[in-house]
């Protein structure tokens, strides 16, 4: 047994119709060109590449507390611990 639908000849496609509110804006995802500032503003930073960290290995011990969503308590004891015996 077939359906109607089926039977049809041809296949049609729905009809795309764009909502009332939208409109099309000149110039959309067309790129800015250089933002004013930038260059100067990241000038500084192949110096401290790992600021607001002093090195390497603490900025990946800070994303290591971040990703493994270590409770800021925890991560407060952790460093007491230094101070306490380093």
């Amino acid at each position: 047994m077939q359906n109607d639908s089926d039977t049809e000849e041809g296949s049609h496609l729905p009809v795309r119709v764009r909502p009332s509110g939208q409109k099309n804006i000149p110039g959309a995802c067309r790129p800015l060109g250089e933002v004013a500032g930038y260059t100067e503003l990241n000038k500084p930073m192949p110096d401290y590449a790992w600021s607001p960290f002093s090195t390497e290995n603490d900025f990946n011990l800070a994303s290591w507390f971040v990703r493994s969503k270590v409770a800021k308590l925890q991560i407060e004891t952790y460093f007491a611990g230094f101070r306490r015996y380093g």
